[in-house]
């Protein structure tokens, strides 16, 4: 899975044009958000292909600011304060969070400035495959 951040105009049709763009082209969304910031909006999706979406969207006009492979953790929903819990974790090796969100699955996803040093000091929550 690839986390793909957008730059989209703050302004109606925008996130349907990127939407109808992906799946026209035979690419589902896994989790994300969009937020908006003045005459912009950022978005952050969980794409299956980061560089084929990337293509498909930059074809059509759309500003990709980057793509990337995200750290996937397991959100125990049933226990209070696991993001907390991350984040401390997180915190505690000095990594800070870019970005965060979860994905269809109720997995959390995060971009981090330090990828290594995340995956190592959020291990007990990873994904078991």
């Amino acid at each position: 899975m690839y986390d793909m951040h957008i730059i989209l105009k703050n302004s109606p049709g925008e996130l349907a044009w990127l939407g109808k763009t992906l799946a026209l082209n035979g690419i589902g969304i896994e989790g994300g958000g969009v937020f908006a910031l003045g005459g912009e909006s950022h978005a952050h999706f969980l794409v299956a292909d980061g560089y084929k979406s990337k293509t498909v969207l930059e074809s059509e006009g759309f500003r990709v600011y980057g793509v990337c492979r995200p750290l996937i953790r397991v959100l125990r929903q049933e226990r209070l304060g696991e993001l907390g819990a991350i984040a401390a974790a997180l915190s505690e090796k000095g990594v800070n969070i870019l970005t965060q969100y979860s994905d269809h699955a109720n997995q959390l996803i995060l971009i981090t400035d330090n990828d290594i040093i995340a995956q190592q000091a959020t291990e007990k929550w990873a994904v078991k495959v």
